[in-house]
């Protein structure tokens, strides 16, 4: 893709995304999150995927030239997995769930580090003492799980030998390293031969186990929408600083039914962005349905609560005539 060169620094910092097509908004609002709080740095941004469409490929040209960083798209060929099809369980995952494994071993040769990104964040602030983290002998560098829960349950079921268990949304990368110790085959191979709870997550566990240095949680401070949205809290609610704020779960900031206040921060964002204009997405599947009208409820808004209940079992009714 074309680009108007940066007169910001010589030494570009490279990120990387791994999306899927429900994602190119929400990754494209992330960079204009980055490139805004990070007026003195030179990017290029990386972009993983299976498909990418026209219309995905003229924004992405858009954002570039907008702010004169470096967009570069890597389409993914699905042959790069057909070593692993012949495994019991690689057909229970989409093939999004692959693509963050990948990025390293395609950025070989381009870049020494590579930060990556989970296209479901939001920049708050300076990156660069993040961007300068001393490894050491680590492979990458990430932040621990902050839920006792987590950590109690999988470090035990996946077999870590040194007890602690990161989050993959955020990950400050070496890239030589990680192709010398075979992380991504490591990972895939974990992926595709057994039943793992949080998936690529779970096998970046597995195969980076002792081999990640932890970082501050501002670097991938997580926010839980339905957690908020289930008590009626409609304001971010927020403890320590944070430099990037990652929305796990199912409720995103683009969805037209995420009742709080990150949602008009994110159309803010996405009104100086290529997005633009483009509507929120709907709620479409029957889980969709019942958690809007579950969050309607919690903010007393009865009626409304009511009729996309109603919905919810339509859709119900319908899969289950599908499924019959």
């Amino acid at each position: 893709m074309s680009f108007t060169p940066s007169s910001h620094g010589t030494n570009p910092v490279h990120i990387a995304f791994g999306v899927d097509a429900g994602y190119y908004r929400g990754m494209g609002v992330a960079i204009t999150s980055i490139i805004e709080n990070n007026p003195k740095r030179r990017f290029i941004f990386h972009v993983f995927a299976f498909t990418v469409t026209a219309e995905d490929r003229d924004r992405l040209r858009a954002l570039e030239e907008k702010h004169g960083q470096r967009i570069e798209v890597h389409q993914l060929d699905t042959g790069a997995l057909d070593a692993f099809r012949r495994f019991p369980c690689f057909s229970q995952h989409s093939l999004g769930t692959f693509i963050r494994l990948l990025i390293p071993e395609g950025l070989r040769g381009v870049t020494d580090r590579v930060l990556y990104l989970d296209a479901d964040l939001l920049c708050f602030g300076d990156i660069s003492d993040l961007l300068q983290t001393d490894l050491g002998d680590c492979i990458a560098a990430a932040v621990t799980d902050e839920q006792s829960t987590t950590v109690s349950t999988q470090v035990p079921a996946l077999g870590l030998k040194h007890g602690q268990y990161f989050n993959a949304g955020v990950m400050l990368i070496d890239i030589e390293r990680w192709v010398a110790a075979d992380v991504s085959d490591i990972a895939l191979k974990a992926l595709s031969m057994r039943e793992l709870r949080f998936a690529d997550q779970d096998a970046l566990n597995i195969a980076l186990d002792g081999r990640v240095r932890y970082v501050d949680a501002k670097w991938n401070y997580r926010y839980h929408l339905v957690d908020y949205l289930d008590r009626g809290e409609t304001r971010l609610n927020v403890g320590p600083s944070f430099a990037l704020m990652h929305f796990t779960g199912p409720v995103k900031p683009w969805h037209d039914w995420c009742l709080h206040e990150v949602r008009c921060m994110f159309l803010e964002l996405q009104s100086r962005s290529p997005w633009a204009g483009m509507p929120l997405d709907a709620p479409r599947t029957a889980r969709e349905l019942k958690l809007f009208s579950r969050f309607l409820m919690r903010q007393n808004r009865i009626v409304e609560s009511i009729s996309w209940h109603c919905r919810y079992l339509r859709a119900r009714l319908r899969q289950k005539r599908k499924s019959a």
